[in-house]
């Protein structure tokens, strides 16, 4: 490895790279700051400070407006304080009376400009008369006609067979007539709206009457009929509709498809404005073979707290007879101290949390949901917490408290979902000495970590509850009804952080206590706490080379890393055989947990270790950029003694094997990635766990992934204590999926997914869809099924039809096809129109 060299505080070829160049530009300075430092030559001796105007002396006494290297967007100018400029290629009356502008006539006032072949304008009336290609711009909406007659100063007028263009929306129309009521309200007689430009008119929208205000950003019609390819699909005798993409109270797209379990499923959204940080959506779904369900959505946001409120409600389902219902309240708030960006209370702040949901019965998220994800949802929790940051010489402690519930489902009649127990209350008391953020050091380039031993201390009481008698279908989790548990936690630890390594010696330790109360007299012996110290040796090298040989495959400088880590964990053994299980479970084998020093997850158990881990990653990182390339990393635990504590007893042949993990990762050129990760069991000679992964993207809308996953589980204890069956050994997952998106023609794009698993053979989830996507509309078609249980499937047909910048119909895909292609882009994204677009 000599020709690796160790990280310091800047990587040296970068260092001296960087210190060449800053003393060259230090040397270099001195004379560019010489050049920099002459005045500008003087301005000619009648030109003004501050003034819009310059006289230049060579033209004479000619006031003309000072050019700009740039647009500008200035403060906005009252009517009655701005300046008219006109221009043309000849002028003919007398100032202060009726003129004619011929030739490329134009009037400019306070953004607005009228154009015309011929302007004639009479000041005493205030009527400028527009002939031969008249034209009205303001703002981002541009108005073209034959003729047109304005009132300057009022902002009125009229414009015969006007055709328009708003560049908000990308719309654009004509009409029979255009009335000007004044400078934002536009009233049009026989109107035509589309976002199709005027070659191809595949969909248009027609009304009697049209008004467009441009102040309230909003479009009022009456009479109006939808045509797609000159054929009447829709009609409203009145419609208003925004014309930005600001929020407005109305009706919504409705959203329509069809369910193999709900038949024709249709829902007419109704959106309400309620204020700038509230709105609320109203959302009627009438389902063919169930009935009339309707819900809402409230969110609500302000400075200290924010949150949703949401809910269905089916007064009568005509499959089941029963009444289906759903709620879900989430809310955060801060009710003292203050709230950094992003909503984070800041320290010594009190906040507290709800996050409530659940639903009417075990099938309504399979019945209901419009996703993949909710269709397999088996737990709702309701769950309250509060937290209080302390100040003055308790700044370092924190507590809080919550209380939990769950509703735990079963869908699958033929597999039971365990209830976990309800938590009634959990107090929690920490300190932390290291609550000073980390700083960047004075060169900007890194981060210094604060300094000195790092302590750590908790007391933790959580009460347990579980209504054992009334929920035994559910499968309990214990034979305990009810237990208080108080977990004590202490730590101190010494790190050492450099850029080139870091050893961290760590000394901690945790104290459980348990009161419980079994559901029956006999059955359950008392439960055991514990007191078990821990020692641990955590420590890492970096070393880096330049890899010149990577550079012509690349075409940029890259670099390669060697980060060797060793962890060394050293906790002794006790018995936690009669210690129960309440919110604990094994953590798996990864390349995050080998490097951790207890194999499980919660409070109830600590895994006794005699034990180093060695690992070794290695890095391909950009130079210039940081962007990391490839990783590869290998890791083994070595154990010097067998673990003996299990999570339902102890164990009684324990071994000192440790399985052999491997990852790696790669992001080549092109946008091709590739993942993969195995865990080698040398004693079984045989992959225990193994997923491979891999997308390739080389241009947005087109993308194929491949995944494959693997596990083996090891046999699970028994356990009477924890209502635990023996479970043998197994392989229990065994699926591959494959998904992509790809154009067939310049319009037409498909998608596609197919989830199997070898276990079952069964088809987990497939999906076939379809975006046809044109200038101005995009349809989307996808066919879905899914099994969601092993006797429930569901099939989904889901078609819309968007009309750019206007609307749509039909149920939305988007949101499955994003869940079930990795990397999925819509093909129809509107492009916002620049400030300086229609720059006049």
């Amino acid at each position: 490895m000599s020709h690796y060299r160790l990280r310091a505080g800047l990587r040296a070829p970068l260092f001296l790279h960087v210190t060449l160049r800053v003393m060259t530009g230090v040397v270099l300075l001195q004379f560019t700051l010489q050049g920099y430092a002459q005045a500008p030559a003087p301005l000619p001796a009648n030109a003004q400070a501050n003034s819009n105007t310059v006289l230049l002396p060579d033209r004479g006494n000619v006031t003309v407006l000072k050019l700009d290297d740039q647009l500008r967007t200035g403060v906005p100018i009252d009517d009655s304080k701005a300046l008219t400029f006109t221009s043309s290629d000849v002028i003919e009356g007398v100032v202060d009376r009726k003129m004619k502008l011929k030739g490329r006539a134009q009037m400019r006032r306070n953004g607005g400009v009228i154009k015309a072949d011929e302007i004639i304008y009479d000041p005493d009336t205030d009527i400028a008369d527009l002939i031969g290609n008249a034209e009205l711009t303001k703002g981002n909406t541009t108005f073209k006609g034959p003729t047109a007659q304005f009132k300057v100063d009022a902002r009125e007028g009229e414009m015969e067979t006007p055709t328009y263009e708003l560049r908000d929306t990308r719309g654009n129309g004509s009409a029979k007539k255009l009335t000007i009521e004044n400078s934002d309200i536009f009233v049009f007689d026989k109107a035509t709206y589309t976002t199709c430009t005027p070659q191809n008119m595949d969909w248009y929208f027609s009304a009697s009457t049209l008004e467009i205000d441009n102040e309230q950003k909003e479009m009022v019609g009456t009479h109006g009929v939808m045509r797609f390819f000159d054929v009447p699909i829709a009609y409203v005798p009145y419609f208003t509709a925004p014309t930005s993409n600001q929020r407005r109270t109305g009706i919504l797209a409705p959203v329509v498809g069809y369910n193999s379990n709900n038949g024709f499923d249709a829902t007419q959204p109704y959106y309400v404005n309620i204020a700038p940080n509230r709105d609320l959506l109203i959302l009627p779904r009438y389902m063919s073979e169930r009935g009339l369900q309707v819900g809402t959505n409230y969110r609500f946001l302000d400075s200290k707290y924010s949150g949703t409120l949401a809910g269905d409600y089916l007064a009568h389902d005509n499959k089941t007879g029963t009444d289906r219902w759903r709620y879900d309240w989430q809310q955060r708030q801060v009710f003292s101290g203050g709230v950094a960006p992003g909503g984070i209370p800041m320290p010594g702040s009190w906040s507290g949390y709800a996050n409530m949901s659940r639903v009417s019965d075990n099938l309504y998220p399979t019945d209901f949901s419009q996703s993949i994800a909710g269709a397999v949802t088996s737990q709702f929790r309701q769950e309250v917490g509060t937290t209080k940051g302390l100040t003055g010489s308790l700044s370092n402690w924190n507590v809080s408290a919550r209380a939990l519930t769950f509703q735990t489902l079963q869908p699958d009649p033929t597999t039971t979902v365990q209830a976990p127990y309800n938590i009634l209350p959990n107090i929690t008391a920490a300190y932390n000495n290291r609550l000073t953020p980390a700083v960047a050091d004075t060169s900007g380039k890194y981060v210094t970590l604060p300094t000195g031993p790092a302590t750590t201390f908790s007391a933790d009481y959580t009460r347990f509850s579980y209504n054992i008698g009334g929920n035994l279908a559910a499968t309990a989790p214990g034979v305990y009804s009810q237990a208080d548990r108080t977990v004590i936690k202490g730590a101190m630890a010494l790190p050492q952080i450099t850029p080139g390594y870091y050893i961290t010696p760590k000394v901690s330790f945790q104290s459980n206590m348990y009161n419980a109360t079994p559901f029956t007299a006999t059955g359950a012996p008392v439960a055991q706490g514990f007191t078990i110290p821990t020692f641990s040796l955590d420590s890492g090298l970096a070393f880096e080379r330049d890899a010149a040989e990577l550079k012509g495959f690349y075409g940029r400088d890259m670099l390669l890393t060697m980060e060797p880590r060793a962890l060394y964990v050293y906790t002794p053994f006790q018995s936690q055989a009669q210690t129960p299980l309440f919110d604990t479970a094994d953590a798996g084998f990864g390349i995050s947990q080998i490097f951790s020093e207890n194999t499980f997850i919660g409070n109830d158990r600590i895994a006794d270790n005699n034990a180093a881990t060695l690992g070794l990653t290695s890095r391909m990182i950009e130079a210039n950029t940081g962007a990391e390339r490839a990783n590869v990393t290998l890791a083994q635990k070595q154990q010097f003694t067998g673990q003996r504590v299990g999570l339902n007893g102890t164990i009684a042949n324990p071994t000192t094997y440790s399985d052999t993990l491997g990852s790696g990762s790669v992001r080549l050129l092109g946008n091709f990635s590739a993942d993969i990760f195995g865990q080698y069991n040398t004693q079984l000679n045989r992959f225990v766990q193994s997923t491979v992964g891999g997308s390739w993207r080389p241009t947005q809308g087109r993308s194929l992934n491949f995944g494959y996953r693997n596990v083996w589980s090891p046999p699970v204890q028994a356990s009477i204590q924890n209502n635990q069956a023996f479970v043998p050994a197994a392989t229990t997952t065994d699926q591959y999926n494959i998904s992509g998106q790809w154009p067939i023609t310049r319009e037409v794009s498909v998608l596609g997914r197919w989830g199997y698993d070898a276990l079952t053979t069964k088809t987990l989830n497939s999906l076939l869809a379809l975006e046809w996507s044109r200038d101005c509309w995009t349809f989307r078609g996808a066919y879905s099924q899914v099994l969601n249980t092993s006797q429930i499937s569901t099939t989904q047909v889901l078609f819309q039809i968007e009309f750019r910048g206007f609307g749509s119909a039909g149920s939305n895909p988007v949101d499955i096809m994003r869940l079930n292609v990795p990397g999925y882009m819509p093909t129809s994204k509107p492009i916002p129109p620049s400030t300086y677009e229609n720059y006049q």
